[in-house]
């Protein structure tokens, strides 16, 4: 199947590795340049000289810090420069969560303020930053890595700014539909990145994990990748506003 995107513009935040990093990868084997970043500058040039040696396309590394507007405004314009403009954002440079307490009596003020403002607020000024030369061309596709923690209790701040990110797509999608721009939003569950494989190097209990989802494996990043750029292609023109769940079937709840 032809995803019709070759010759698109790409900004990926959280581009160096795990998901951000493969959604990367798969834009770029589909005939996308890119604008990859994340701070850590040395990791992401590593990854941009990787894909685009595989691939054959532009792939920039540009460091930001996306908890602050002002480097968020200056990602997107040097993204425009070196592009030529943006057709499709994917919002996912965001802290991993779990190496905090963020139980009801243990969470800080100061990690749900840090969260808003990098995930919530980081992903609405890109949003709110890209809309203007998506609007140039009438098209554009934004989509938004959330995660499963909104759906389950527990973790205060994780689960709050994951169903804030769900609110957020769905308010962009009305605003910017019109102009021919869809939002959506993606729930990567345990997905099989680096950072799960450092934090549970352990075979057997990563083989637990993979026991709670109906496919019997984790979802990796390359699972979640490949839905991602479908969400990014012309063809997926019928889903806005919507938000997919992408780990392998798991929980038992029926959502409708």
């Amino acid at each position: 199947m032809d995803l019709q995107l070759a010759g698109k513009k790409a900004l990926i935040t959280g581009g160096s590795r795990g998901i951000g990093k493969a959604v990367a990868r798969q834009l770029a084997l589909e005939g996308v340049d890119c604008v990859i970043c994340s701070r850590s500058e040395a990791a992401l040039k590593e990854t941009a000289r990787e894909i685009s040696e595989e691939t054959g396309r532009n792939i920039y590394p540009v460091t930001a810090d996306l908890g602050n507007s002002e480097s968020i405004q200056r990602l997107v314009e040097t993204a425009v420069d070196l592009l030529g403009g943006i057709d499709i954002l994917i919002n996912n440079g965001a802290r991993v969560s779990g190496k905090e307490p963020e139980g009801f009596n243990e969470v800080s003020d100061e990690l749900i303020l840090k969260d808003f403002e990098e995930k919530f607020l980081g992903y609405f000024r890109c949003t709110r930053a890209v809309a203007p030369y998506m609007k140039e061309n009438n098209w554009g596709r934004i989509i938004n890595v959330s995660g499963l923690a909104a759906r389950m209790a527990g973790s205060v701040s994780a689960g709050a700014r994951n169903v804030s990110v769900v609110h957020l797509t769905k308010t962009s999608s009305i605003e910017l539909g019109k102009y021919g721009i869809n939002v959506n939003a993606v729930y990567p569950g345990f997905t099989e990145t680096e950072t799960i494989n450092d934090r549970i190097p352990n075979e057997e209990d990563r083989k637990k994990l993979a026991s709670m989802n109906s496919i019997g494996r984790l979802v990796n990043a390359q699972d979640v990748a490949n839905v991602i750029t479908f969400l990014a292609s012309p063809l997926s023109v019928s889903i806005s506003g919507e938000v997919l769940s992408l780990t392998g079937g798991t929980g038992n709840a029926v959502h409708y």
